[in-house]
């Protein structure tokens, strides 16, 4: 006689540099890693920025915090503090290597959230 089917257990979450697969990591601050990624994309986040939020052109943009999410890449949400004393979150969306949005229009990687929020 057969042993009963017993389903395969799930695996487990898939973790990379304290990412879990899906969940985005806490705020932590920007190691080099992250501000080489901010800096690489620098260009357009300010545009962006500047575009839906009233910023002088003097203000220097910095991101003070960085969430990470495994996704099929990674989304990094970097806290950006706003003239204001409030922040907005820019989402940079880093694909796979090989994969075709690597080599697609960079702005269609950035996208900034509207809502800011005290800190």
């Amino acid at each position: 006689m057969e042993a009963p089917h017993r389903p395969t257990p799930p695996a487990p979450p898939v973790e990379h540099k304290g990412m879990r697969c899906g969940a985005p990591t806490e705020p932590r601050e920007l190691d080099d890693h992250d501000k080489a990624l901010f800096e690489e994309f620098r260009d357009i986040i300010e545009q962006k920025l500047r575009e839906q939020f009233d910023i002088p052109k003097d203000y220097k943009i910095e991101s003070t915090q960085v969430q990470a999410q495994a996704v099929a890449g990674s989304n990094y949400y970097f806290h950006v503090r706003l003239p204001n004393n409030k922040f907005a979150h820019v989402r940079v969306f880093k694909p796979l290597k090989g994969h075709a949005l690597e080599a697609s229009d960079r702005s269609t990687r950035v996208n900034v959230e509207k809502e800011t929020h005290d800190d």
